[in-house]
């Protein structure tokens, strides 16, 4: 267990670090800075810092890279190069489809995809592919004000490392250890007002390694199927806000992919307009779901059923609030 605490911390300075230098040599360079002169380096600073401190982790521990979890590293090294060109060029919509199709689909033809043993094999397939996309996509609509990517994104990663710290196993905890000891030094710079942004490629980036990780997680056992579930529980708020997004946009007869100011965070600032306590509301949110995915990986207790239940209630009061923001 210290071990990991170690990574944590050793992850955080790092972090610290390289996103002080990424964001000096932004301001310095006119590189990688946002038409409102706020670096959007963080994406970068974020990979860097996880990777160099997961892979000397292993490296200290004798711990042996399988080929999924490479796979995963090399895939999300090409996907972050994608999206700095996204962020400088700023690709159309058919454009991001695309390559998100191609990029995906080659992720799959060797990458580990869902195991759900009572369902075909093509159909692990085909619900790997739209996990992926879902959730790489879904943090992305999360990157729309200062704080709120980094922040969920630092709470989905405390829960998965819990799970994974709960069910021994390393691959997965060294990996959740590292981003978010990154993640918290990430937020330092992020939090309202921001000096530094994810960018498109931070918030793909985090997505991608949500998505591709949560589906290397065992889970289930025969005595608590249910548990299976632990992933979408702790991912809810994402999910709820994509799908949230793509009923407000179909209504309106657009693209779900296409942007307009429908997110639930948009819409709670127009009504009560504190940046920071909206973002701790979310927060809190989150962390709920979080808990809740924590605890069914014993079952159903009560732990789990009160954390269920306060995630449900707290966010029904959320979407309530936006009826009065029109």
């Amino acid at each position: 267990m210290l071990n990991y605490l170690y990574l944590f911390i050793f992850s955080f300075i790092l972090g610290v670090l390289l996103n002080a230098i990424l964001r000096i040599f932004s301001l310095k360079s006119n590189f990688f800075r946002s038409e409102k002169g706020i670096p959007y380096s963080g994406g970068l600073g974020i990979f860097l810092s996880f990777i160099v401190c997961y892979l000397l982790f292993n490296f200290i521990n004798g711990i042996a890279l399988p080929f999924h979890i490479l796979w995963v590293i090399i895939f999300a090294s090409v996907l972050l190069g994608i999206e700095f060109i996204d962020d400088w060029k700023d690709f159309s919509l058919n454009t991001r489809v695309i390559i998100q199709i191609i990029f995906i689909s080659l992720f799959l033809f060797l990458g580990k995809r869902m195991q759900i043993y009572f369902i075909p094999s093509w159909l692990n397939y085909v619900l790997s592919f739209l996990w992926i996309m879902g959730i790489t996509n879904a943090f992305n609509h999360l990157d729309i004000s200062d704080g709120l990517c980094g922040g969920v994104s630092l709470i989905v990663g405390l829960s998965f490392l819990t799970v994974s710290l709960i069910k021994g196993d390393i691959l997965l905890a060294g990996l959740f250890s590292s981003l978010c000891g990154v993640l918290l030094s990430f937020l330092l710079f992020n939090f309202p007002p921001a000096k530094i942004l994810m960018g498109n490629s931070g918030s793909h980036l985090l997505g991608f390694l949500f998505a591709t990780l949560s589906m290397y997680g065992d889970y289930a056992t025969l005595e608590n199927p249910f548990a299976l579930t632990a992933p979408l529980l702790i991912l809810a708020f994402p999910i709820i806000d994509t799908g949230y997004i793509i009923i407000m946009r179909l209504k309106k007869r657009m693209v779900p992919l296409r942007k307009s100011n429908d997110h639930i965070f948009l819409r709670l600032i127009s009504l009560v307009p504190n940046t920071k306590n909206i973002l701790l509301s979310v927060y809190a949110v989150c962390l709920l779901w979080g808990l809740s995915g924590i605890f069914i990986i014993f079952g159903f207790n009560l732990f789990f059923l009160a954390f269920i239940t306060l995630a449900i209630l707290s966010t029904l009061k959320l979407i309530l609030k936006m009826r009065f923001s029109h």
